[in-house]
């Protein structure tokens, strides 16, 4: 058997496109968290908990499963032919059984990443499995109105907006609106 701490051994991975497979965070992927956690403009740009962390708190949090509850789901994103490299994750969450809803976010770990579909990818296959096993009918995020890559990214995945929180986030000196978004997912 071997350790947690073993960056050799691959993870299972819940879905995979071939590229992009996502599984639930592992200890192996503390240092990713880490510094993604601590770089002031990506997390800002996400929308993200600004205060920085520490080692042992990411560890504490990847311990209880990611600060998920219930239907939530959390997963790292790991390229499937490059050791199993995480490069971002996902989070679908506020999942509502009843109304067939649920929330997502998601961020890359890192801004060199941008730009090769990873976010498309993860995006795609967490929408995939929401509406295939979860039944979920409709899926919505938040994004930074200045945020024009990913609003572009969202808009060619089908999402459209549904509102608009104005000057609701304050980011580099200044309030910005929160677009919400949404998309119906179509029956498979």
């Amino acid at each position: 058997m071997s350790d947690a701490g073993d960056v050799t051994t691959p993870q299972v991975a819940l879905l995979s496109d071939g590229v992009i497979a996502l599984r639930r965070p592992e200890p192996v992927d503390g240092p990713s968290y880490l510094q993604m956690r601590n770089n002031l403009a990506l997390v800002s740009a996400v929308m993200g908990f600004r205060l920085g962390v520490n080692a042992q708190t990411v560890d504490a949090w990847i311990a209880s499963g990611g600060g998920v509850e219930g239907d939530d789901l959390m997963l790292t994103a790991v390229l499937a032919k490059d050791a199993q490299r995480p490069v971002g994750y996902i989070k679908a969450y506020r999942v509502d059984r009843v109304s067939r809803h649920a929330w997502v976010g998601l961020s890359l770990f890192d801004e060199r990443d941008a730009g090769r579909g990873y976010g498309r990818r993860m995006l795609t296959q967490v929408c995939d499995y929401l509406r295939d096993f979860v039944a979920v009918r409709k899926v919505s995020l938040e994004v930074l109105a200045g945020n024009a890559r990913a609003l572009a990214l969202y808009a060619s995945l089908g999402f459209a907006e549904e509102g608009r929180l104005k000057a609701q986030y304050f980011t580099h000196g200044r309030f910005e609106d929160v677009v919400i978004l949404s998309k119906f997912l179509a029956a498979s």
